[in-house]
């Protein structure tokens, strides 16, 4: 049986196990998982002891996600543009190759709540779930977007994937944001908030309650006091991890994948967290 796990600190909220378990118990994959805590120094070594195990690949999570980087044999096309990864996959001959289906998850969990496509897009946050959302809002066909972020001059990066993935891109400081430019800002038709758990709570204030769809990606605690302020559609994070956990899984149990089987894998993650698919 090859081995597969969860890399994060902290990680005993992780619901990345359940997921999974389900996944490979439906697919009949000879795959274990679990939860690892570790920090970014730790990275290194881990890359290593997954050329000598019997792993099919890790999940990644904060505040790893650039820190294995360096360690990794190839580099999807994505990752390179983004300078983070979500998964590691252990190929047969021991290379590891790194990807982020960060992506797939919220263009996904976008897409069982109908929206396919936008041209305008805000974005809470400018850190490495951040630059998969600005991937996603390309991917969606976003022609203008907004970056609200705590500081500008930390937000360099993100406005340079932005702007390189053709998206005409405008940053503000929450602190700048007034009653006017809250409202402008309210009309937005897709928001992600990409901060961690309980950061956008000091936000609501400034931010208001929009009219379009948020996908907040956090989900622990749920609601968040985002969510529960918004004005418009809501979609929990819970969402996002299913479908980039789908992407993964896919990766992993290579050999026992049927792409047919695809919505099976789906709903058996989404009925292990006892989370109906709106779709």
């Amino acid at each position: 049986m090859k081995q597969a796990a969860v890399l994060g600190h902290p990680i005993s909220h992780s619901k990345s196990p359940v997921l999974h378990r389900a996944a490979y118990q439906l697919l009949g994959a000879p795959i274990s998982y679990s939860a690892i805590d570790m920090e970014p120094g730790q990275a290194k070594a881990h890359a290593r002891s997954l050329r000598d195990g019997n792993w099919a690949g890790c999940s990644v999570t904060m505040p790893l996600k650039d820190a294995f980087v360096p360690h990794m044999d190839e580099l999807s096309a994505r990752v390179q543009r983004l300078g983070a990864l979500n998964t590691i996959v252990v190929r047969e001959d021991s290379t590891l190759y790194g990807e982020n289906t960060d992506i797939d998850g919220l263009v996904q969990a976008l897409a069982d709540f109908g929206l396919t496509g936008s041209t305008q897009a805000m974005i809470l946050g400018s850190g490495n779930t951040a630059l998969a959302a600005i991937e996603a809002a390309a991917e969606l066909g976003v022609k203008e977007l907004t970056l609200i972020v705590r500081s500008a001059s930390r937000a360099t990066y993100a406005v340079q994937l932005a702007k390189a993935l053709g998206l005409q891109t405008s940053v503000r400081e929450i602190s700048s944001i007034d009653t006017a430019m809250a409202s402008t800002l309210g009309a937005m038709p897709l928001v992600f908030s990409t901060l961690p758990p309980r950061a956008a709570d000091a936000w609501v204030e400034k931010i208001g309650a929009g009219s379009g769809i948020l996908l907040d990606v956090a989900y622990d605690p749920w609601p968040s006091a985002l969510a529960q302020a918004w004005g418009g559609t809501v979609i929990s994070g819970l969402h996002m991890l299913v479908h980039q956990a789908v992407e993964q899984v896919r990766l992993f149990a290579s050999g026992s994948w049927d792409e047919s089987r695809r919505m099976d894998v789906t709903n058996a993650m989404y009925d292990s967290l006892g989370l109906a698919r709106h779709q």
